[in-house]
């Protein structure tokens, strides 16, 4: 049995195996994807002076000044400005040659052809936005594997950039194993109700990712576990399968999977919840084995699957945000695993919710981050430093 770390960075280096090829797209057509290279301006941003204000802009410190015409956004003056000279300016106009400041209309008082600046002495360039001073050609604007958000997208609109290389979203199958479950409107002692693949769809769609159409429902009977396998690796890049991951008699998609010849890359991790999980490759995609615990599910969904869609988008950090934070309250941890607890901050602290078993979600719903616990950390006092990192907001889209 291997490391959470461990885990983690056999996963992570699979994933330039994985990435597929980028694509072009305007950019408010690719809000919340990733760039696949850096983006640099080639361009002046702003692309002359111009006025930040409503206003004057006036040839001289001294004045009264006298108006001598009128600049609209867009308009560009064909005359410079003398002293005891002012144009009536609108904001993003580019002021006149020879502008020394542009005075905000609210502090000059006007007399037909004549204003005074009724807010006495004023700094030379006032109010007015220097070409460049935001952005110079061959600035970088963005790096590879920024997302692409609404302000990013107004940067490079301001720029001039008319298309970016973005990453592809990575196409996802679900396989959930097991006859154990109800369809809906039976009632069968002893069977129990479905939620991994919805739990898991409704995940994925967070993520922008829509796997509907490719999901398996399928029982631990080796003929179908290998169909499902086969079918859902020759489709999408990567493959999430739910129960039947540990080493029980109808745990069957480990062998199924050896007789296909797939690389187990690992089986086991010394975690709580979900120590049975595995990663493997078939046929160049990747599988996840998740346990069929819902809770142990959806944890190992957060901590390993969604980094690794995120770094197969280029995401530059794909993990969840992450900070250390002192505990509430004394913890002892029992056992030789590392633990993901249900967690809430609040005030800079965190305060961890019941401990409960991994097919039980109802502190999720409650939690707004997972407390981790590594092997390391098997006792904490009041006030010790913990590591926690933050789950998605529930029903806020996580950017692709």
């Amino acid at each position: 049995m291997i490391s959470v770390e461990e885990a983690r960075g056999i996963i992570m280096a699979e994933v330039g195996i994985a990435v597929r090829e980028g694509m072009f797209f305007p950019p408010e057509e690719a809000i919340g994807r990733n760039l696949m290279e850096d983006l640099f301006s080639g361009e002046f941003y702003p692309r002359s002076d111009v006025s930040a204000v409503d206003g004057y802009a006036v040839g001289s410190v001294d004045g009264p000044w006298t108006i001598v015409g009128e600049l609209m956004a867009g308009q560009v003056a064909t005359e410079a400005l003398r002293a005891g000279e002012a144009v009536r300016i609108n904001t993003g106009a580019q002021v006149p040659k020879d502008t020394v400041a542009v005075l905000m209309q609210e502090h000059c008082t006007r007399d037909g052809e004549r204003i005074e600046h009724a807010k006495g002495a004023f700094n030379n360039g006032a109010n007015i936005r220097r070409k460049g001073e935001s952005v110079k050609p061959g600035d970088r604007l963005l790096a590879k594997g920024s997302v692409l958000s609404p302000a990013a997208i107004g940067l490079l609109a301001s720029c001039g950039v008319y298309e970016v290389m973005v990453a592809q979203d990575p196409t996802v199958s679900i396989i959930r194993t097991g006859g154990e479950f109800l369809e809906e409107g039976e009632t069968h002692e002893g069977s129990i109700h479905s939620s991994n693949e919805k739990m898991l769809l409704a995940a994925l769609n967070a993520t922008g990712i829509d796997a509907t159409d490719d999901v398996h429902l399928v029982f631990d009977e080796e003929e179908e576990l290998s169909e499902a396998l086969l079918a859902a690796a020759g489709k999408t890049d990567v493959v999430i399968t739910t129960g039947g991951a540990s080493v029980g008699d109808h745990d069957l998609l480990l062998p199924v999977l050896k007789k296909l010849k797939a690389t187990v890359h690992f089986h086991g991790v010394a975690q709580k919840p979900g120590k049975p999980m595995f990663f493997a490759t078939l046929n160049g995609r990747h599988i996840f084995g998740l346990p069929g615990n819902p809770r142990a599910a959806l944890v190992l969904f957060y901590e390993y699957v969604l980094p690794f869609l995120l770094a197969m988008r280029h995401r530059a950090d794909p993990y969840m945000r992450s900070e250390r934070l002192p505990i509430g309250t004394a913890l002892t941890v029992k056992g030789d695993r590392a633990e993901f607890r249900a967690a809430r901050v609040s005030s800079g602290r965190v305060e961890l919710l019941a401990d409960e078993g991994s097919h039980m979600l109802r502190t999720l719903v409650e939690a707004d981050a997972l407390a981790y616990l590594p092997t390391s950390q098997r006792a904490c006092k009041a006030g010790d430093l913990v590591e926690v990192h933050y789950l998605p907001q529930s029903g806020t889209p996580i950017l692709r």
